[in-house]
């Protein structure tokens, strides 16, 4: 069974989102490297135009 299909909230993009935002946030400010919200958004909206990374049997070569 896949996550997606045990956690129904999880195929929300939103809800991704906010998820990885306070988790990164979080984790960087344990670290004393705080990073506004503003700019975890905006790296996050980077990833939606980044082309997905190859299988890793085409990585691999």
């Amino acid at each position: 069974m896949k996550l997606r299909d045990r956690y129904h909230q999880l195929q929300d993009p939103a809800v991704v989102k906010a998820m990885v935002l306070r988790s990164v946030y979080a984790s960087m400010a344990l670290e004393n490297q705080t990073v506004s919200m503003e700019r975890l958004e905006a790296l996050y909206a980077q990833t939606d135009s980044q082309p997905t990374a190859s299988p890793a049997g085409e990585a691999a070569r």
